[in-house]
């Protein structure tokens, strides 16, 4: 059990390593640089050329590149990102707040889609082949197949527009309180909440159906055993594993991956930023953001891989 538990540090950490290496290369290959930005075409015809040599060695691009990867990596180690390359910033700061709104608003869909999830694949696969399952599928099939920019227009249209109960934009400071954004922030909640439940509950669905008919779930109703002790005592337990992986993964995407909901929301996370570092060339903002969400993706995959091995003897005796 403990070797096995090393085993998967060793290769989160590895994980984490190549991708921090992809990161850097990545941002290396992104066209123009901090000097594009700060400087117009006409500024740089009319400079001298010693003179853009020298803001080049001033904000550190003339470094040649395995340098910068050894200091990034060694700084990333030490949750150091240096400091913005126009306004010289420290990136932490930058990045922190934008972070913990993405953070705050990936808990709550969490806390509202799981449980949702968990009712819908539990009675789709009790009621499998009958109209409920019928209208959970279907529902939950439309719910993942509409990209969540159009669902997120259309509660606007309904509930911002049609029927004035919620606000259409975000206008909270990116620094304000969590509970002043969670509050106004009943719209994007929904508009995720709508793709996570339909998401998590096929996923769920399909594992309880396996477990419900199962040889083991058959013996025990042969037994007398009541049909709830059935559903949550055996075939729950034997669904969740296997989809602990593609649950975690996807939690995991909630904070990393729901840029175009706070574009479409102008919520202040992750995604403006990033959108603001890459238009800026802020190379330093948009490694800490695609790292910080690189671990947020290896940390969770590794829970669920000790959850399995918690919950699943099979896998530690291999």
């Amino acid at each position: 059990m403990l070797i096995a538990i090393l085993r998967r540090f060793a290769l989160s950490l590895l994980t984490l390593l190549a991708l921090a290496v992809f990161i850097f290369i990545a941002t290396e290959v992104m066209p123009g640089d901090a000097l594009d930005v700060i400087l117009s075409s006409d500024e740089v015809a009319n400079m001298p050329p010693e003179r853009l040599v020298q803001m080049k060695r001033d904000l550190g691009l003339d470094r040649p590149a395995a340098e910068r990867l050894g200091s990034f990596l060694v700084n990333a180690a030490q949750g150091d990102f240096g400091r913005t390359l126009i306004s010289k910033a420290p990136v932490s700061d930058i990045v922190a707040y934008p972070m913990r709104n993405s953070v705050a608003l990936a808990l709550v869909v969490l806390v509202v889609a799981l449980p949702l999830a968990l009712v819908l694949g539990i009675a789709g696969a009790y009621w499998h082949r009958r109209w409920a399952d019928h209208a959970i599928a279907t529902g939950a099939i439309v719910g993942y197949s509409i990209p969540e920019f159009v669902i997120g227009t259309v509660l606007v249209i309904l509930f911002a527009v049609m029927l004035p109960w919620f606000p259409a934009t975000i206008t909270v400071d990116t620094r304000g309180p969590v509970l002043e954004l969670l509050k106004v922030s009943a719209l994007p909640v929904a508009t995720i909440v709508i793709g996570s439940v339909a998401y998590l509950a096929r996923v769920l669905r399909v594992g309880m159906i396996e477990a419900l008919n199962a040889d083991s779930v058959e013996r025990l109703r042969l037994t007398g055993v009541p049909e709830w002790r059935i559903v949550f005592r055996h075939a729950l337990p034997a669904a969740v594993i296997p989809c602990l992986t593609a649950m975690a993964l996807y939690a995991a995407a909630l904070v990393s991956g729901i840029v175009v909901v706070e574009l479409v929301f102008s919520i202040p996370g992750l995604g403006q930023e990033l959108v603001r570092g890459v238009v800026r060339r802020e190379v330093h903002v948009v490694q800490a953001i695609a790292l910080a969400s690189a671990l947020i993706v290896v940390s969770f995959n590794l829970l669920a891989d000790l959850a399995i091995l918690a919950l699943d003897p099979r896998t530690r005796s291999a």
